[in-house]
């Protein structure tokens, strides 16, 4: 309970900063004059003041886009850095803080052009923002990380379109990303995050282009955000912490996940994931927990999953404690990943696959704690005739209507045993 309220007093906190923000900063393209350090009015640093235009190279706006950065960040009172209507190249760039002031709004109107030769960025990153203290990222702008000729190959060394590292407080909205190379959005050592009112969109076949990426982060919140992509539209890493999903559609893609876990040794612990309100649509999987075979130990728990609605989705609800995309494990040992205090509640939609529920988790800890209540899913008619459920190595139970039959509980129906290990395991084909 203790937690919980530190939890929601730091999300006012935040709430109540950002609108701050929003009150206090200029209107974004307000006219003023220009004084000698290059800023429109006292406050507003216009990239267009700093020789950035949307006929300059990518390497030119690059670092006129630093300058106006670098003067805005020692200001001691409530800078905007302004990008203008217009579609200007981009190589990358790292807004590093801390700032003098309390805190930077970055108002991004245009469009901005990464470069599309993978190699034009030699970092982890496109457009990274780092230990910066209440930030501010809106304007209606997009992010076009021009991936189409990297989604072929390996993923490694591909950079996130976005990322911020180590950033403390702050809000996210009003933006678009596009077709990225790697992750759209990713969120690492961050804290009081808002995101919200976002677009992300590439194709199916854009591979490892998940929508928004966390690791290492607490006290975050995501709601009403519009994801199609090639890989999972929410995927939540180790080390991390009180997080609420809210109002996100999904779809295509592979669906809302926590993890994968387990893949390098020394991860933290996930705890306290509240995932509500969602919509998924042809995804590949539904709400999903994924973890490594031979992970070594950590846990994840207090997870909730609720009022998700899905159609033609595969594995509307999944555990997967054997989780191997392309053949990549490098043992089949049981994962060490504890996962406890796991609940679905009101989970409803059609499922494109013969398997609409399962929970597969680990012969070495068995999930502990699962429940499954109200869970209404239908087969989708064109794809299979029936639906069932598979539990393996997993203990919990079930309230309300269950659809399919549970495999959980004192009473399960036809579908696979709970404590059946000997049953098939059908698994999903993406990573």
């Amino acid at each position: 309970m203790a937690s919980s309220m530190v939890f929601k007093i730091a999300l006012i906190s935040c709430l109540a900063v950002a609108t701050a923000h929003k009150r206090a900063a200029p209107p974004a393209g307000s006219s003023g004059s220009t004084n000698s350090t290059g800023s429109t009015g006292s406050n507003i640093f216009d990239v267009t003041k700093y020789s950035a235009s949307t006929s300059a190279s990518a390497s030119a706006n690059s670092k006129a886009f630093l300058e106006a950065f670098k003067a805005a960040c020692t200001v001691k009172g409530r800078p905007t850095f302004l990008v203008p209507k217009g579609t200007y190249q981009l190589g990358p760039v790292t807004f590093g803080g801390p700032c003098q002031g309390t805190h930077i709004t970055f108002e991004i109107q245009g469009t901005l052009v990464a470069p599309p030769d993978v190699k034009s960025i030699p970092g982890n990153a496109w457009v990274e923002f780092d230990s910066l203290h209440e930030m501010v990222l809106q304007g209606g702008g997009v992010f076009d990380g021009q991936g189409q000729s990297t989604w072929p190959l390996p993923s490694h060394n591909k950079p996130i379109s976005i990322r911020l590292m180590k950033c403390v407080i702050g809000r996210i909205s009003n933006i678009t990303s596009k077709n990225s190379k790697f992750f759209h959005m990713s969120l690492h050592h961050a804290e009081g995050i808002i995101i919200e009112n976002l677009k992300i969109v590439a194709p199916g076949h854009s591979k490892n282009t998940d929508g928004i990426h966390i690791s290492g982060s607490s006290n975050i919140t995501l709601n009403n955000i519009d994801i199609s992509t090639g890989d999972d539209c929410i995927s939540i890493g180790p080390g991390t912490n009180n997080v609420i999903v809210a109002g996100v559609k999904c779809g295509p893609g592979h669906g809302l996940s926590i993890g994968s876990l387990g893949k390098y040794k020394g991860e933290e612990d996930v705890g306290n994931i509240h995932v509500k309100n969602c919509t998924l649509t042809g995804t590949t999987n539904g709400v999903r927990i994924k973890t490594w075979p031979g992970a070594p130990p950590s846990e994840a728990f207090n997870i909730t999953f609720e009022d998700v609605t899905m159609t033609n989705v595969s594995y509307p609800i999944i555990i997967d404690q054997k989780y191997c995309p392309n053949g990549e494990c490098t043992t089949h040992a049981p994962s060490l990943v504890k996962l406890r205090d796991i609940r679905f509640s009101r989970i409803r939609g059609t499922s494109n696959t013969p398997v609409a529920v399962k929970l597969a988790c680990s012969d070495k800890e068995p999930c502990q704690n699962v429940k499954l209540q109200d869970i209404s899913l239908k087969p989708l008619t064109s794809a299979v005739d029936e639906i069932s459920s598979f539990c393996t190595n997993v203990h919990g139970a079930v309230s309300g209507i269950q659809n399919p039959d549970p495999c959980l509980g004192p009473h399960p129906g036809n579908s696979s045993n709970s404590d059946s290990s000997s049953a098939p395991s059908p698994a999903p084909t993406d990573d």
